[in-house]
């Protein structure tokens, strides 16, 4: 495998870009793990049926046991099965463990951006620095705090500004798409934004000096939930995205991009087929994926199986379209030579 700073050599003069995944956040605090997060949801009150569901699949599996949910409820819809009772059961199981996940990153984020402190800032911002845009599949406040501790330096743009008709309005909104400039965009939606009557607004320190942690739990307690993509499956989480137009903006810009692509800490699990669709039907030339242990652990064997069948998809694209460029080159590198945190 490459090392990063291979990576970083061969990136050259044209633009790139970079997608992370929840190993970004692993790398900065394991708690940001989903088997520490399962510990705290059970603190908050898992029910029975929920927890078995989670010893049979595994307690970092939020998403597997979020589609076994939802596929049951489906099934038994097909079948006929059980009562209302039953059905409205297992509807409230699923809201039960989406509900929970978001509790659990809550109550388990650091309270404030001063927690994390300014030499882990300091690295990450070296880490982001060579990129154009900057795409997150995270829910937590990490890259967001990199970005307002050097915005100056990143020059990184999230499309979202003050309300025009209500300057004391304590929160801002999406209002413009980016276009040529550099951007950060978090598809799967996070923690510190939310949806009022279609609109996408974030929650700002600046604008009621009141740490986003805290505001963000005042809102759970009063049952307003952050914007959040946390379905069991890939197909469930792009209906989502496509009935938000900030989510879908941000997927559309994935597809959008040209040249090269780093990603870090994205396993392209199945639940995430949406994400390597974009990148299939995209632009991008060369895609570099971090790797964390050998090429031959079971894990990293898997990454490269769903990646083979990213790249041909690729070919199948372009087939369809009937071009004759435009292939996709996958290279790997070992992502804990990435210095992102430490």
């Amino acid at each position: 495998m490459m090392s990063y700073g291979d990576v970083v050599a061969e990136l050259g003069a044209g633009r790139s870009h970079l997608l992370l995944g929840n190993g970004f956040s692993i790398a900065c605090d394991p708690i940001f793990s989903y088997p520490s997060l399962y510990a705290i949801a059970k603190k908050k009150g898992l029910n029975e049926r929920i927890e078995k569901i989670f010893k049979k699949l595994g307690t970092n599996n939020f998403e597997g046991v979020m589609r076994l949910i939802g596929n049951l409820e489906w099934l038994a819809d097909v079948y006929k099965l059980g009562s209302r009772a039953v059905h409205k059961e297992i509807k409230g199981d699923l809201e039960i463990v989406k509900k929970s996940l978001i509790e659990a990153l809550a109550d388990t984020h650091p309270a404030h951006t001063g927690r994390l402190p300014d030499e882990k800032k300091e690295l990450c911002t070296k880490f982001l620095m060579p990129y154009h845009n900057i795409f997150t599949i995270n829910y937590d406040l990490l890259l967001y705090w990199v970005e307002l501790y050097a915005l100056a330096r990143l020059q990184g743009r999230d499309g979202f500004a003050d309300d025009i008709d209500d300057s004391d309005a304590d929160y801002c909104f999406f209002s413009e798409h980016l276009g040529d400039n550099k951007g950060i965009f978090f598809i799967h939606g996070a923690l510190h934004l939310f949806c009022v009557d279609g609109e996408v607004r974030k929650h700002t320190w600046s604008k009621t000096s009141v740490p986003l942690i805290s505001n963000i739990k005042v809102n759970l307690n009063a049952g307003q939930y952050p914007l959040f993509v946390a379905e069991g499956n890939s197909k469930q989480k792009l209906e989502q995205i496509l009935n938000n137009g900030y989510l879908s903006y941000c997927l559309g810009k994935l597809e959008r991009i040209t040249n090269k692509l780093v990603v870090f800490g994205v396993s392209f699990g199945e639940s995430d087929d949406h994400i390597a669709d974009a990148i299939a039907c995209g632009k991008v030339d060369t895609l570099y994926v971090g790797l964390c242990g050998g090429p031959k652990t079971a894990n990293n064997r898997a990454i490269k199986r769903r990646l083979k069948l990213l790249e041909e998809k690729r070919k199948r694209f372009l087939d369809k379209k009937k071009r004759q460029a435009g292939l996709l080159e996958i290279k790997y590198f070992d992502a804990t030579t990435a210095s992102v945190w430490q």
